[in-house]
Formats: C-alpha cells, sequence, structure tokens
C-alpha cells in the first residue's frame, strides 16, 4: 500500500521510481493493487498513473508489459496497448490474438483494444464471438474492433437483436448499434426504449449516438426530452451521478429552459426537484469528486432560477392518458380533478400511480378506489392498488 501512495501521490521524486520499478521488475503485485483500487481514485490520479507508466517505459523494458495482461483495467488498457504497438509491433499482433482466442476474460480485454488500435479482418471471426459477451469491456472493446474494420456481419447481428422481445438482448442490440454510430436508426432505438422495462439504460445509449445536447433543439426532442426522464427517473439510483458530464446535462438543461414546449417543462421539474433534494443532501454528494460537485452545483444554479409555477402549467399539458409523459408528471400534480381524469386509463400503471398521488395529498376515498380498480386487470398492479 505505501508503493502505491507514492506511485499515485504528486511527489515526482516518489512516483518517478515506484513506476519505474512498476514496469522493470514487473511489480505484478503493485499493479494488481492499483487495478483493485480502480472504483476508489478520481480519474484525474489514474490519468497521472497511466502517463507515468508510459514515462517508465522504454524499448528494453515494454516485454513486461505483457505480464500485466490477466489484470484488466479499463483505465490503463490505453496505455499498455499503444506501448506494445509502439515497441513490439512484428510479434503484438500474433500475440494478441493469441490470447484473444485462448486467453482469460481480462486478457481478451486487453487484446480486443489491441485490435482496436490496430485493425486486422484476422481477428473479425474471433472478435464477433464476444460483440454480446457480459463482459462489458470485452463485448464493447470488440464491437469497436470490429467497427474499424465496417465489419458488416457484426452490424446485421446488432439490427436484429432491436427486434427481440426479452429487453436485455434488445439492449445489447442497442449498445451495438449505438456504438456503430449509425444516427439514422436512432429513431428504431427510440422505438426500444419505449417498449423495454429497462428504459434508462436505453436512453444512456442513445446519448451515445445522438448526444441530446445536439438532438434536444431538433427533430428528435420530444424524444429526447422523454429519454432524459427515464434518466432522471434512475439518476443516483440506478445511473451514477457522474453521468451528468456524459450527457452534458446542464448545457442541455439551460436549452430547455427556452423552450417553450410542454415536455420541456416535464424534465426540467423533475431534474429541479431530484437537484434541490441532492444538494441539500450530503449523502449524495459524499464519494463524488470535486468537478462532480462543481457541476451538480452549476446544475441546481440553472434550475433554482426556473420558478415552479411556470412549470406546472406546463406538465398539465401532458397529464392525458396518450402522452408518453403522462408516467413522470403524475408525482407533480396538485389538482385533483386531473388526477381523476387519468383513472380509466388504459395504461394500468398510470391509474395506480394516479391513485397514489391521489391518496398522497389526501382525497382518495372509497369511490376513487373503486373507479380506479374497476380498470386494472394486471393483479400484481391490482394488489398494490387494493392496498392504498
Amino acid at each position: 500500500m505505501e508503493l502505491l501512495k507514492k506511485l499515485t501521490g504528486k511527489n515526482p521524486a516518489e512516483y518517478e521510481p515506484v513506476a519505474k520499478q512498476l514496469v522493470e521488475k514487473p511489480d505484478l503485485q503493485l499493479f494488481k493493487e492499483l487495478v483493485a483500487r480502480d472504483d476508489y481514485m478520481f480519474g484525474f490520479i489514474k490519468q497521472n498513473v497511466a502517463k507515468r507508466i508510459f514515462d517508465a517505459c522504454n524499448e528494453t523494458n515494454y516485454q513486461n508489459l505483457y505480464q500485466f495482461l490477466p489484470y484488466y483495467s479499463p483505465y490503463y488498457e490505453d496505455v499498455i496497448v499503444s506501448l506494445l504497438s509502439r515497441y513490439d509491433a512484428q510479434n503484438a499482433a500474433v500475440k494478441m490474438l493469441e490470447l484473444l482466442i485462448s486467453g482469460g476474460d481480462d486478457e481478451k480485454c486487453y487484446a480486443a483494444k489491441y485490435f482496436v488500435q490496430n485493425p486486422d479482418s484476422a481477428a473479425a471471426d474471433t472478435l464477433r464471438n464476444y460483440i454480446f459477451s457480459e463482459n462489458e469491456y470485452l463485448s464493447l472493446n470488440s464491437i469497436d474492433a470490429l467497427k474499424k474494420l465496417n465489419d458488416e456481419q457484426t452490424f446485421n447481428l446488432g439490427l436484429a437483436k432491436l427486434g427481440s422481445n426479452d429487453d436485455y438482448e434488445a439492449y445489447s442490440g442497442v449498445k451495438l448499434i449505438a456504438r456503430w454510430g449509425d444516427v439514422s436508426l436512432v429513431e428504431r432505438l427510440y422505438d426500444v426504449m419505449q417498449k423495454s422495462s429497462i428504459p434508462e439504460y436505453i436512453a444512456l445509449e442513445i446519448n451515445t449516438l445522438e448526444p441530446f445536447a445536439e438532438s434536444i433543439n431538433g427533430k428528435h426532442s420530444e424524444m429526447a426530452a422523454l429519454a432524459l426522464c427515464h434518466i432522471l427517473s434512475g439518476l443516483s439510483e440506478l445511473i451514477p451521478l457522474d453521468t451528468v458530464f456524459d450527457l452534458n446535462l446542464a448545457e442541455v438543461l439551460d436549452k430547455l429552459t427556452d423552450s417553450g414546449e410542454s415536455f420541456a417543462s416535464v424534465v426540467l421539474i423533475m431534474a429541479k426537484q431530484l437537484f434541490a433534494e441532492i444538494s441539500d443532501n450530503d449523502e449524495y454528494l459524499f464519494d463524488l469528486d470535486k468537478n462532480t460537485k462543481e457541476e451538480v452545483a452549476k446544475i441546481h444554479s440553472i434550475l433554482a432560477r426556473i420558478p415552479y409555477g411556470r412549470l406546472n402549467s406546463g406538465i398539465l399539458e401532458e397529464a392525458y392518458d396518450a402522452s408518453p409523459f403522462v408516467v413522470f408528471v403524475i408525482d407533480y400534480i396538485e389538482d385533483v380533478q386531473t388526477l381523476k381524469s387519468l383513472l380509466d386509463s388504459e395504461n394500468q400503471t398510470v391509474i395506480l400511480k394516479a391513485m397514489e398521488r391521489i391518496k398522497k395529498l389526501g382525497f382518495l376515498d372509497e369511490n376513487l378506489k373503486s373507479a380506479g380498480l374497476a380498470h386494472i386487470t394486471n393483479q400484481n398492479i391490482k394488489s398494490v392498488a387494493e392496498a392504498l
């Protein structure tokens, strides 16, 4: 642990000799400790360590990097693979193909990354075996490598998955297509999102294909707003808060403040309440790095300028059965008559949420409860509704 502190510290007199020892020895125990701490180190520290590994490597010790390959880290794969490509160009392709075929999962992740940096059709058949791997890094590296080869077979495999009735199969197809970068398919991905039981994860992948910072004012603005609602509903619980950077969320929300669309009000009111709660609760912010805390504060500042009254009229425009936003707006509606109108919805989840909201407001009597139950046939939903 002492060596790890020196390697990740600020003092060149300490980290330079440790980085040299890491590569020249090679110190596999230290590298294993380093990888094990991936989830607990700030990004800039890992970037510093990668630079120190790069500086410590040369034409006399690069072979030692092969001994690191059984210990995978997405934060050091680029530097390790680029160094092997630089110093062992003649042999690395052969070794990496061998590892891709018969190595352990960690070795396969590095090997797939090698073929991202050094596209080789000889690896295509093997890479295709991993595009839907449960190991996310192996899957994504394999997809990226095959994309570099413009492998049509891989693209078609992803496209076929979009039509699966299995949500996780469809999600694997979404990840591939989003990674592939064919923006003409974004509407297909939105269709999958709307039918899925895991829409928040599909929404994140859509942002990879067509960033919300670009689409929120474009022809897909309404669907982008819907995707943001799904993400906000899972943010901090299912989705890490530092995802706000990937989403450029401050920029997106700032753009929405100038929108006159009712769906913009839904996103803004959800975000306003969520980030007010996050900003007021140290439990949410405790483990965040400085940059993420500053971004959260920026988002909260943007939203704090918007009065709830301005947003309330917008969300009421989405409080009708056919609105894709209706499930999200129910939690913010104060008007009981509007909520009552949703008790005969064709969407039984909407009925349940309306009943729950009416109860929270103190107006759920037996007549309203019976009116809602009369339209619920799903036994799981009915059991919850009957217990209200």
